[in-house]
């Protein structure tokens, strides 16, 4: 209670500041509100007439990208020049908008051979050149449209965070409200009710079926408010670093030892509890990152501790961690894994047919193909070999940007906050060898928001060894007049 009552206070702060004149809205606020909209809101509500871009955390990250195109052109944008981030995204923005081009240039096609033989009959039904074309323009419309959502929120992210204290806030509240679905999750698990299918929001309709519970090996496998157990789990897996350094450097104003690390144990409960190998691997490489950065004593304490919560979790969820082992142990006989791999050779004959710049992005839609659980598969589909390139530049420019940043900078607090992004950066990157994380709304969301705080991080500390440059806050006053104010 105390905590909702101070982020009333700070809201009720920030509004009175903005009804006064010389004031206006950070864009700290705008990320906050991205990432409300984005992790506590079911994916699958949206604005029915506007269909899957109807989500709230999709146009809101629209009007984000307005934003920052106004700011720039009219000059109030900090940030100038050609930064890491910019090139690596520029990039991949050149190759969305050329498979968009190729896409419409060149024409759609679905061969039989494509199909899957555990497709449901009534997809294996021979479509019209016609229905298939009409299907592929609106969803690289649908493409296009969810692009620019994840590059606005990435660009306000990046440069609209000016300060060491609107980094720790929003990493804040995205731990908080990723401990709020943890809870979730973790009911879910234990009673097999799925309390985000009672969400209802005024205006928001279902497109597609939501709280159900899935199982595997007899087990509840959580969703929360995600569309799928693996995106739920990649999702904790990602938030998991943050929460970590959240711990490791709670607020001033924390006198207990224990709280702090609630967030943390929340996130950690609830990550496997999705039943996910894809999780898992995230987990894994993101604690990798942390324990290569940490220093010694914090590795031995972490490799001591770790035994004991496997412990707990054996205690706490029998049978969990037995499943888990096993989807590690009988990889060779896992059905999911044999799909993965059958998948290789043909969609590197579909690939042949657009090589360099593909058919689109979101084109290769699963009722006319089949489902493919690779993301840089369905990328060297979708926008061509200069898409993939592309996209490995992308994330280069942000994890290394999150380690320049860590680099840059002597204060121990903001070097693991560095450490931490880049480690949830790989993790979630790492997913997506494992499942096709642009086709989930949360996953795909959440990836161009961590890359944005890298962002923030190496602009931040890029500002602070070079005195020279005069940090600057991109702000946008009530009557819609972006104005840069000094800090």
């Amino acid at each position: 209670m105390i905590m909702i009552a101070r982020a009333f206070d700070r809201i009720r702060t920030w509004l009175v500041q903005i009804r006064t004149p010389g004031h206006s809205l950070p864009a700290v606020i705008f990320v906050i509100g991205y990432a409300a909209l984005l992790l506590c809101i079911p994916a699958q509500l949206v604005i029915r007439p506007l269909g899957a871009v109807g989500a709230p955390a999709s146009l809101w990250g629209l009007g984000a990208l307005l934003w920052w195109i106004l700011i720039t052109l009219r000059g109030h944008n900090p940030v100038r020049g050609l930064t890491g981030l910019r090139l690596g995204f520029g990039l991949l923005t050149l190759a969305v908008l050329a498979g968009y081009a190729a896409g419409h240039l060149t024409g759609w096609y679905a061969p039989p051979s494509i199909r899957q033989s555990t497709d449901e009959f009534w997809t294996l039904l021979p479509s019209t050149v016609a229905e298939v074309t009409a299907t592929m323009m609106s969803a690289a419309d649908r493409g296009l449209l969810a692009f620019a959502g994840w590059l606005g929120i990435l660009l306000i992210t990046a440069e609209g965070l000016r300060s060491r204290d609107d980094l720790d806030l929003v990493i804040r509240w995205l731990v908080r409200f990723g401990a709020v679905i943890a809870v979730l999750g973790i009911i879910q698990y234990f009673t097999g009710f799925n309390i985000a299918g009672l969400f209802q929001l005024p205006g928001l309709s279902a497109n597609s079926e939501f709280g159900a519970v899935d199982s595997r090996s007899v087990l509840n496998r959580v969703v929360g408010t995600a569309t799928h157990p693996i995106e739920f789990g990649v999702v904790m897996a990602g938030l998991l670093p943050l929460a970590v350094h959240q711990s490791l450097f709670p607020r001033k104003t924390s006198r207990r030892r224990i709280l702090p690390w609630l967030p943390t144990i929340l996130i950690g409960t609830a990550m496997p509890m999705s039943v996910s190998r894809s999780a898992i691997l995230a987990a894994a490489v993101a604690g990798l990152v942390l324990l290569i950065g940490w220093p010694w004593r914090w590795r031995i304490r972490a490799l001591l501790i770790l035994p004991f919560v496997v412990v707990g979790m054996r205690l706490l969820a029998p049978g969990l961690v037995g499943t888990i082992r096993s989807l590690f142990a009988n990889l060779q006989n896992d059905p999911s894994v044999s799909g993965r791999t059958d998948d290789y050779a043909v969609v590197l004959a579909l690939y042949a047919e657009n090589p360099w710049f593909g058919r689109g992005l979101f084109t290769f839609v699963p009722r006319y193909y089949r489902i493919l659980d690779n993301q840089l598969l369905m990328i060297l589909i979708e926008l061509g070999l200069f898409g993939l390139l592309a996209l490995v530049i992308a994330f280069g420019s942000a994890f290394g940007g999150a380690l320049l940043a860590r680099r840059r900078t002597a204060d121990p607090a903001l070097r693991h906050l560095a450490l931490a992004v880049a480690g949830a950066i790989c993790g979630v990157v790492l997913s997506y060898a494992t499942f096709d994380a642009f086709g989930f709304p949360i996953a795909a969301g959440l990836s161009f928001l961590l890359f944005g705080l890298a962002g923030a991080a190496a602009n931040l500390t890029r500002r602070r060894a070079d005195p020279a440059v005069e940090p600057t806050v991109i702000t946008t006053s009530p009557r819609g007049t972006e104005v840069g104010t000094r800090t």
